[in-house]
């Protein structure tokens, strides 16, 4: 990093800081179930942490260009603090016309020691899904993020493939890979999100969906397969329900009755 790189990130961390700490009076705290490599939070709420963002945007007061933003995001992985982190995640959001797939070289450092669901909520739609967009291939990396025991991943790879089947991106098949890998899930935020990307794959493929639905059904998570079958047709839907508490009958053990 130039010297005067590091020194505007130095000051534009400091500000963001200051923005935060004037928005709390909590000490910083470990984020739970984060392990000794965790971030630390501020206890900012999210609302606030895009304000902070877009108020700095708009008072020229973070970097200009792309280098700029990814060294800020650098700084703030380095320095562990989640809202810090988010902050700079908003401002590197702003240059995503310049984004290229050469960015997922730092992606794949700040992914590294991520185990924190507000921010796989902001890096995968708003960093990593425009670059996957970019570049498919990178999908492999995605499957290994699915496969990890970090819940962040596992939450990142999910909200990352989801921009696969928007704004009129039709790439259904390696959604349902992703999908795939975490239909035992039961996170609570990762049955919801997985869920949520069955139902948004349906309104592209209904078929590809109902069939997929219909395989896993024997061994997936029942809450998953129910909740992201709503957007199947009503009698498919039915179907798979009725298949899946039929099966919930027979894993069922028979009541022992009481000795006479």
């Amino acid at each position: 990093m130039a010297k005067s790189t590091s020194t505007a990130v130095a000051t534009t961390i400091k500000a963001i800081r200051k923005a935060l700490d004037d928005k709390t009076t909590e000490k910083p705290r470990p984020v739970a179930g984060s392990g000794k490599s965790g971030f630390r939070s501020l206890g900012v709420r999210l609302a606030d942490v895009k304000q902070i963002a877009r108020f700095l945007a708009e008072s020229g007061g973070v970097p200009a260009d792309l280098a700029g933003a990814v060294a800020l995001v650098d700084a703030a992985f380095a320095r562990k603090v989640r809202e810090e982190i988010l902050v700079a995640v908003e401002v590197l959001a702003n240059h995503q016309a310049d984004f290229t797939p050469a960015l997922f070289t730092h992606v794949d450092k700040w992914v590294a020691s991520l185990d924190d669901l507000d921010v796989a909520a902001a890096l995968g739609p708003l960093v990593v899904s425009p670059l996957l967009v970019q570049d498919t291939s990178r999908l492999a990396t995605v499957r290994k993020w699915a496969r990890t025991r970090s819940v962040g991943r596992r939450c990142l790879a999910v909200l990352s493939v989801s921009a696969l089947i928007s704004d009129g991106r039709r790439d259904v098949a390696p959604t349902l890979e992703i999908c795939e890998l975490l239909l035992n899930e039961d996170h609570p935020v990762l049955v919801a999100e997985v869920a949520a990307l069955l139902r948004n794959a349906t309104r592209i493929d209904a078929k590809a969906v109902q069939d997929f639905l219909f395989r896993r059904s024997v061994d997936g998570n029942p809450d998953i397969l129910r909740a992201g079958s709503e957007n199947l047709d009503a009698a498919r839907r039915a179907a798979l329900i009725a298949k899946l508490e039929a099966q919930a009958a027979l894993a069922t053990p028979p009541p022992v009755e009481a000795a006479r």
